[in-house]
């Protein structure tokens, strides 16, 4: 069932004139800068980077339209928040420091819990409640590179799917993948609101691929116009590879070949690579010296790859997916 918008709202969008705004939404010591186009009346399309803090092709893209779009005639309102996770991004972390806490794991949020669990909540309540779709841009960050997709949450009603499908299409330099219901994200809280959502995953690598900004660029753009918030002809798209599984476990980059225990990770795979089942995927090595190798879960390609040698037990070392 879907939730119902906050009682009070901090930043209430329809009540904003036309034209641009600024805000900062803030609460319980938690916040983040928005930037609003109000236009006529239309869809509310909602986007943000950085709900990790070292992902940086989000705000990068975010803030270049922030300073240079202009459109004319806009028949909605489209929201931007370049960095969600500011205390993680200026931090240079994937996670607060603070508290440790993944924001992506922590929707739909408490008031009263930690500053991660705060701020999910104040987003969600806040924000994505007064969208009628919505668009999280993530990266591989930092530690990892990863073959650039996007995806959303399957198995919602036919016409929330149909929706992102259509919305998923715009950025057809990605691949497409797509999975079932996973607690915690920001595209688990809009689909409780039965709101349209994808997310896009860049490269990543700690840096700023200027092909990923010109594919996030141009697909946010042909977004705009499939929504109907802009005026214009209807793109013509590539067709994607894509793949849409009924496994939770696929889609949760997290638990794929876990790091044994602490030490140095050497890998033995690139981005891209064909791999069977079974074959090594890299070592990792203790401080003393001792080796554990890591075969493959299963066969598929090489979609993320950890750069960063130094591992903590847990951590994913690669992502094979069956494409």
């Amino acid at each position: 069932m879907a939730k119902k918008i906050a009682s009070t709202l901090l930043l209430d969008l329809s009540a904003l004139p036309e034209g641009f705004h600024r805000r900062r939404v803030a609460r319980d010591g938690v916040g983040f800068e928005a930037f609003i186009w109000r236009g006529g009346a239309g869809p509310v399309l909602l986007v943000n980077g950085a709900t990790h803090g070292d992902e940086y092709e989000g705000p990068t893209l975010l803030q270049q339209w922030v300073q240079r779009w202009k459109p004319r005639r806009l028949r909605g309102t489209v929201v931007f928040i370049p960095v969600l996770n500011e205390v993680a991004f200026f931090a240079g972390a994937r996670c607060r420091p603070d508290d440790g806490a993944n924001l992506a794991r922590s929707f739909p949020g408490d008031r009263r819990g930690s500053p991660t669990q705060r701020l999910a909540k104040l987003f969600d309540d806040q924000l994505l409640a007064q969208c009628t779709h919505y668009a999280d841009f993530h990266s591989a960050g930092v530690a990892n590179e990863l073959k650039p997709w996007v995806g959303y949450v399957t198995n919602l009603p036919k016409a929330v799917d149909r929706d992102q499908a259509r919305m998923a299409a715009c950025f057809d330099s990605f691949w497409s993948w797509s999975g079932p219901y996973l607690p915690g994200r920001t595209l688990s809280a809009a689909a409780d609101r039965r709101i349209p959502a994808i997310y896009t995953e860049c490269r990543g690598a700690g840096d700023v691929a200027a092909a990923d900004l010109a594919a996030l660029d141009a697909g946010l753009r042909r977004m705009l116009v499939v929504l109907g918030l802009v005026a214009g002809k209807m793109p013509r798209l590539r067709a994607q590879v894509t793949r849409i599984t009924r496994s939770v476990r696929e889609t949760h980059l997290q638990v794929h070949h876990q790091a044994p225990h602490d030490g140095l990770f050497i890998s033995r795979v690139r981005l891209n690579q064909k791999v069977r089942r079974g074959a090594p995927i890299g070592e990792v090595l203790t401080l003393a010296g001792q080796s554990t190798v890591i075969p493959a879960e299963h066969a598929g390609k090489v979609v993320v790859v950890r750069l960063q040698r130094s591992v903590r037990k847990g951590d994913a070392l690669a992502v094979l997916a069956p494409i």
